[in-house]
């Protein structure tokens, strides 16, 4: 806890802090990533290079780094045959990142930021997990990647309401601080939590609501298209008086160069983000030219 009490300090006094850069994008750019299992199967078979993955970030200028377990819960790996195999992806998932951070001697600075992500199928945001479930699910997850000592837990890519709350109910009963991370899309002129296209009516508006009352530390737009992650930001500043943050998504068919992300990042800078980083697509290249921005280079 003492690196996310530092963090805090510093989001406090005002400063911008990075996040790092896509993981799964990166593994795919390697040919690592399985249809199906995404960061579970890489995180199983090539975690050393998930860890590399990690310091190039860290090298970079990331100061929180996310693992890459977004896809390594129950729900995921069990279609696969790999229900058994949840102790050992979340594990090495955390293991990846506190190697990392030890490697890059930042063992006094780096956040790592446990992750969990929206239940599956996360491709098809109409269909909803019961809480209970959702809380199972969670309770799993974050205890195995507790063992590796986290900063804070991360719910990542969220879609749903119910899997939101689980994962807020999760963490607190682990004492882990928790941030919400809500993939948007838009239909017509509203903001809906969703993926691909696709949502269950339930808008960003209705999730600000859902958690006004939560003990939630920071709350991001997050896995959105970039042209979806300024309004998003300011729907979450008119309702969220803490922290909250941009972590946007280009895709490979309209790729963004680091200088042209860092356009869009400096806007969310303005709105009042205050961690930024980005996901799929993005790459250490943008997270760098990030943190020269930032430290005026």
């Amino acid at each position: 806890m003492r690196n996310f009490e530092k963090l805090q300090a510093r989001l406090a006094a005002g400063e911008t802090v990075l996040m790092d850069g896509g993981m799964g994008s990166e593994l795919g750019r390697r040919e690592l990533t399985s249809p199906t299992t995404w960061s579970g199967g890489p995180m199983l078979t090539h975690h050393e290079l998930v860890r590399e993955i990690h310091q190039e970030y860290i090298e970079a200028g990331a100061e929180i780094i996310i693992t890459n377990t977004f896809s390594t819960g129950r729900d995921v790996l069990e279609p696969d045959g790999l229900g058994h195999k949840v102790a050992e992806a979340n594990k090495l998932g955390i293991e990846a990142a506190v190697q990392a951070r030890r490697n890059t001697g930042t063992e006094d600075s780096l956040v790592i930021a446990a992750s969990v992500s929206t239940m599956a199928p996360k491709s098809h945001a109409k269909v909803a997990a019961p809480y209970e479930r959702g809380m199972e699910n969670y309770r799993e997850q974050l205890g195995e990647l507790a063992k590796g000592g986290p900063d804070v837990a991360v719910g990542e890519m969220l879609v749903r309401i119910s899997d939101t709350l689980a994962v807020i109910g999760a963490a607190a009963e682990l004492g882990l601080p928790v941030w919400v991370g809500l993939s948007l899309v838009q239909d017509g002129d509203e903001l809906y939590l969703g993926i691909e296209g696709e949502h269950g009516g339930e808008t960003l508006q209705d999730a600000m609501d859902a958690i006004e009352d939560k003990d939630v530390a920071a709350v991001f737009v997050m896995h959105s298209p970039v042209d979806y992650t300024g309004p998003g930001l300011e729907i979450v500043k008119k309702n969220w008086p803490g922290t909250f943050g941009a972590y946007a998504h280009f895709p490979r068919a309209n790729p963004l160069d680091p200088q042209q992300y860092l356009e869009y990042a400096k806007k969310w800078s303005e709105q009042g983000a205050r961690i930024i980083g980005g996901c799929c697509g993005t790459r250490p290249d943008h997270i760098r030219a990030l943190k020269e921005w930032l430290s005026g280079s």
